[in-house]
């Protein structure tokens, strides 16, 4: 399919992944509080079950078995995505979000980008970045580090957060780099629910020495969240990872700035305690600039 003219569906699906993404950050945020996930462990718990949960929902709608997926596909490929895309990712990501703020990870994670022009160079041995881009990431580099030292009330361990929310999205671009390496009859759906699935498990048994802590809190409050993250991540990661099977990873950057911009207002919108700094407006403007540029640039 030609990627000049893009169909109206590829739109509509970059934006319900970026609208679905950006509702995860209040709604985990608001659920250590409200759910009282206080320690790592339970975190990890809360996330594990979410995910095992989502890698099950997805394979309800494979078109192919998502056992022979599992024995056909290539061991090293797979482990990039599930360990990527979900085990690393998310280890990094709850960690942070409960240092740190919604805002601040919507903005952060959303590096994610700029992390693949650097890999992807050495992965999919693409062009490295020109002149132009590498100003551009030089001014999202800026961007961060304005974001960081006044980002608003309510930011936690802004330095250690940003810096793990780094991590995250450095995981993500690695596991979205092993999908592209992953042979295209193995099936973006399959992919996507061995991923969740076991990367879900994995978050599960490193949160294993909480469990007392987490079941004596399990109540139906707890039960509608997980349930409720679990048919989003099904929904954003089966879209997206389709949308990474049918498209370039270069035509995709120049949409991915739309997922930190949906979550930094859905977090402002939803998080009362939570405000966006003068360093936060003003770094969040360059980051989310820089994300735009470069994606054009990259599609071009």
């Amino acid at each position: 399919m030609s990627e000049t003219r893009l169909p109206v569906s590829f739109y509509l699906q970059v934006l319900a992944c970026s609208a679905l993404w950006g509702s995860a950050f209040p709604i985990i945020k608001l659920s250590y509080a409200r759910l009282a996930l206080d320690s790592y462990g339970e975190q990890l718990l809360f996330a594990g079950t979410r995910f095992i949960l989502a890698g099950l929902l997805v394979s309800l709608f494979c078109r192919s078995s998502v056992l022979t997926t599992l024995r056909e596909t290539p061991l090293k490929p797979l482990l990039l995505v599930i360990l990527g895309q979900t085990y690393f990712q998310y280890l990094f990501f709850y960690y942070a979000l409960g240092i740190s703020s919604g805002t601040l990870g919507a903005l952060l994670v959303g590096a994610g980008s700029l992390w693949w022009v650097l890999l992807a160079p050495l992965f999919l041995k693409t062009a490295w970045p020109s002149g132009k881009q590498w100003l551009i990431l030089l001014i999202c580099s800026i961007g961060i580090a304005v974001a960081v030292y006044a980002p608003g009330a309510g930011s936690g361990n802004v330095g250690l957060g940003a810096t793990v929310f780094l991590l995250a999205s450095l995981s993500g671009a690695i596991g979205a780099l092993g999908l592209k390496l992953v042979p295209a009859t193995s099936g973006s759906r399959a992919i996507t629910a061995l991923s969740l699935f076991f990367g879900g498990l994995l978050l599960l048994l490193t949160g294993s020495f909480s469990w007392g802590e987490f079941l004596s809190g399990f109540g139906a409050a707890t039960l509608w969240v997980t349930l409720y993250l679990a048919a989003l991540s099904a929904m954003a990661f089966t879209l997206w990872n389709r949308l990474i099977e049918r498209y370039s990873v270069n035509t995709l950057s120049a949409f991915r700035f739309m997922i930190p911009l949906c979550g930094v207002v859905e977090s402002a919108l939803f998080l009362e305690e939570e405000t966006i700094g003068p360093g936060l407006l003003v770094g969040g403007t360059l980051v989310l600039g820089s994300l735009f540029f470069m994606g054009r640039a990259q599609s071009r």
